[in-house]
């Protein structure tokens, strides 16, 4: 598995502190350690979409546990939605960036910084 594969895209943080979203293209084990949060930008047609990072913040955030269909399991299945309970360094700032995303925007978890 490639490092870069892993991407996780937040939509929201639940009240109980889970962070709802949608995975990539590649399974994310639990322990699996998120490293940035990056606010990015989608433009053009579908055909020939174009992703620009507008910014990456540090983070160092933990995968203690992944929610999928009211059961917890070992991975995020890729393509697939989940809750994530994340333990570590950045959970303000992941609320910060999804309070502030505008339309055309996405907030993705990544491994690499």
């Amino acid at each position: 598995m490639n490092v870069p594969d892993i991407a996780f895209e937040a939509d929201r943080i639940t009240e109980d502190g889970l962070v709802v979203g949608r995975n990539g293209y590649a399974d994310v084990p639990v322990g699996t350690v998120f490293r940035a949060i990056a606010k990015t930008r989608v433009e053009g047609e579908i055909s020939s979409w174009k992703t620009t990072d507008l910014e990456t913040i540090a983070v160092n955030l933990q995968l203690a546990e992944v929610w999928w269909f009211r059961r917890s399991i070992d991975s995020i299945p890729r393509g697939h939605s989940a809750g994530l309970r994340l333990v570590g360094n950045g959970m303000d700032l992941l609320k910060v960036a999804l309070d502030g995303k505008k339309s055309g925007e996405f907030i993705v978890l990544r491994v690499e910084p």
